[in-house]
């Protein structure tokens, strides 16, 4: 497990490449250690309809231009995933002058979920140069250990033509790395023995009636001593990497809209007295899927889609909790249809079959609903209020659950957007 990082830096290289010719949105600056320690593709099996409810929450793609081409904007997406746990993604970006032509932005994002969980506010400096736009990023922390700083270079906005960003972050800079003393994380010491960085490359072509983009960010392998679990335990080394990929290809052909997206994230932590031989524990998480969607407008008003999605995911446990392996395996198909109601507003109604697969092997943290498929019909209300749109989403699960509900057993799901 100790060469993984090496190897898959080589296979996260290689991704890059391959998506200069073929994800969601890019995502902006966001704290990567906290995106890789808190991502588990087990966690996902509390909820056993989760690879429904994320298809669900994505923001729609009407609202994308408006998105792109605001320098002011808020937008959230919420959901129910269990009847204890609440999806939510939320993004505000904001910008004003900082002198002649230099600019000072806001982002803030919070992923709240059950594959990752954090929040994140970035305050960007940007200054433009003979070749583009240098930005140098704050990322404050109550816990001043954990604050990150990044320097950015980027070509054309993000809504031309051609987007380049290249990233470079610091994480956790002011833990033992430029601290004058000894640094603490909450009132605990947890130096680094080898600190993590965050490159990063995003890049955007956006044509007619073609657009494609893709993406790729690397958490550097880091190694942190900390305190042992009470104070007769001996003094713990924890270590984290983590990689993530995107890629997408869209076409436009008269009525006709094609999308091919592809995703692939991975992390391995370890965990282990510091007197201990190594790989006393790991844990090993890694998620990809592969996507494609045709969707048509059939006449004035009336439109359609098909979504095919495979996703696989894995987790491997060392011990103590292991040893164990999980292996998961979603192939989603949906069938939707929208009317345009009025200008704004829009109805979409569609069904959601999900054919799954999953194994377990020796011991996990979690275990897995016993089923074969999930099956869910839904019916969503769009509408456009000014600068404000909502979509409102009811889920109808169409299989007999193995537990108790009124009726039948629904899922709501809520997203907002406003430019200012």
């Amino acid at each position: 497990m100790r060469a993984a990082p090496a190897a898959h830096a080589l296979t996260l290289a290689l991704a890059v490449l391959a998506g200069l010719i073929a994800a969601m949105a890019p995502p902006a600056a966001r704290a990567a250690s906290e995106e890789f320690s808190t991502f588990s593709v087990e966690r996902e099996e509390e909820d056993d309809e989760s690879a429904l409810d994320h298809l669900l929450t994505r923001t729609p793609r009407e609202w994308r231009q408006a998105w792109e081409t605001a320098p002011l904007a808020f937008r959230t997406s919420e959901g129910c995933l269990t009847s204890g746990q609440w999806f939510e993604v939320d993004d505000l970006k904001l910008q004003t002058e900082l002198g002649a032509r230099a600019r000072f932005a806001v982002q803030l994002a919070r992923v709240h979920d059950n594959s990752i969980s954090y929040d994140d506010l970035a305050l960007q400096f940007r200054f433009p140069i003979r070749a583009g736009l240098v930005s140098v990023d704050f990322h404050p922390s109550y816990d001043k250990s954990r604050q990150d700083f990044a320097l950015a270079w980027e070509t054309g906005a993000d809504s031309a033509r051609f987007h380049l960003l290249a990233r470079f972050m610091i994480e956790d800079m002011l833990n033992n790395l430029w601290a004058w003393r000894q640094t603490r994380v909450g009132n605990q010491s947890e130096p680094y023995l080898r600190h993590p960085y965050v490159p990063e490359v995003q890049m955007a072509w956006h044509g007619t009636p073609w657009r494609a983009e893709a993406g790729a960010r690397y958490l550097t392998p880091s190694e942190k001593q900390v305190l042992g679990y009470n104070s007769f335990s001996p003094p713990r080394i924890q270590t984290l990497w983590g990689t993530f990929a995107w890629t997408a290809l869209e076409w436009d052909e008269g009525a006709t809209h094609v999308e091919v997206r592809g995703s692939d994230r991975q992390a391995l932590g370890t965990d282990q007295e510091l007197d201990l031989p190594p790989a006393d524990h790991h844990d090993f998480r890694r998620e990809w899927s592969g996507e494609a969607m045709i969707g048509r407008r059939l006449g004035g008003r009336l439109r359609a889609l098909a979504r095919w999605i495979y996703q696989s995911r894995t987790e491997i446990y060392g011990p103590p909790v292991g040893p164990g392996r999980f292996e998961g395996l979603d192939r989603i198909a949906q069938l939707e249809l929208a009317r345009d109601l009025a200008p704004g507003w829009a109805l979409r109604a569609g069904a959601l079959y999900d054919r799954i697969g999953f194994a377990h092997e020796g011991s996990t943290l979690y275990a897995s609903e016993q089923r074969d498929k999930e099956s869910r019909a839904y019916i969503g209300l769009m509408a456009r209020f000014g600068r404000v749109s909502v979509e409102g989403i009811e889920g109808i699960e169409l299989d007999r659950e193995p537990y108790q509900v009124v009726f039948h057993h629904d899922k709501g799901f809520l997203k907002l957007q406003a430019s200012f």
